[in-house]
């Protein structure tokens, strides 16, 4: 079962202390097109062999388009890096609810 965040509540805690990781399981075409300010973009195929980059003592926001609520890539992301010890959650969402919320963009 995943764990959702929202967009705003996110927003909120990316300018806290308690910044979460923010990464951006798209492709990187997707990701240059626009993604959350500061996150990093980890395809969701290479995830497994770039474990080594995810630290385990901060929160992981992970997220998608979530074109497919219940097995979308942040959502698989979110599922996988818990297995392996990780805190992570997904943006409720996606990317698409993120940009019609209206908050930051960033490109390239």
């Amino acid at each position: 079962m995943t764990e959702f965040i929202k967009p705003v509540d996110l927003q909120e805690r990316l300018n806290s202390d308690d910044r979460p990781l923010v990464i951006d399981v798209r492709s990187s075409d997707e990701y240059n097109e626009g993604h959350v300010p500061g996150a990093v973009n980890i395809p969701i195929d290479d995830l497994p062999n770039r474990l080594s980059e995810v630290p385990k003592e901060r929160q992981i926001v992970s997220y998608c388009n979530m074109h497919h609520r219940g097995n979308s890539r942040g959502e698989r992301a979110a599922q996988y890096l818990r297995e392996n010890g990780f805190k992570a959650i997904a943006i409720d969402g996606g990317f698409v609810d993120w940009n019609k919320t209206g908050l930051p963009v960033e490109r390239g």
